[in-house]
């Protein structure tokens, strides 16, 4: 299953030009689309628990620093700032393309949507890494699970108005993202202090 993963992970980075977030030791850039050859295998075992492992590879890889300590928690924080990344960039090209066309009124109101929505996700960032470093897995699992609901709204939005949304796969990046957050909150982190 590792050798599989790892596989996934290598075909889907290759495949996938819009997925990287940032450049880092790794080299993990559009267009220069490249992971160590070895993933940390205590990196490979938190994903593997996720729902989706590719993603959650792809999106902690670039941030990894070599004397970070590779646990339930170090991998949260590093899901945190790059939902934070890629939200920038999703409330980025939404913006754009708001701007960019001449949109109709319920394309407006789609785009207006996903906008508050990403905004109010960038918000929540502050709250989350308070939660974390407090150890308050309730207030966790609630601005999670609240940011997932704000990415499925915006392209609920969309689908509403029987428009095919031009921001589908950022928004599903996003949502895996989240999604992977919240199960490594609920599976894998176990704060001592629980309130």
């Amino acid at each position: 299953m590792k050798h599989l993963i790892s596989i996934l992970v290598l075909f889907l980075f290759f495949t996938t030009s819009s997925i990287a977030l940032t450049p880092s030791s790794y080299n993990v850039r559009q267009g220069d689309q490249t992971l160590p050859a070895v993933i940390d295998p205590k990196l490979q075992r938190i994903c593997d628990k996720t729902d989706n492992p590719v993603e959650c590879l792809i999106t902690t890889i670039p941030f990894l620093r070599k004397k970070v300590a590779i646990n339930p928690v170090s991998i949260l924080n590093i899901e945190v700032e790059a939902i934070d990344i890629k939200t920038k960039e999703a409330l980025d090209k939404a913006s754009k393309l708001l701007l960019s066309s001449s949109n109709s009124k319920p394309i407006t109101n789609c785009f207006n949507i996903c906008i508050n929505n990403y905004k109010s996700i960038l918000e929540s960032k502050h709250r989350i890494l308070d939660a974390i470093s407090i150890g308050d897995d309730k207030q966790l699992r609630v601005e999670l699970s609240s940011n997932v609901d704000k990415i499925y709204h915006c392209e609920d939005a969309f689908e509403e108005a029987n428009v095919k949304s031009p921001i589908t796969e950022v928004n599903s990046l996003l949502g895996k993202m989240i999604t992977n957050s919240l199960t490594i909150t609920i599976d894998m982190v176990h704060f001592h202090n629980k309130n």
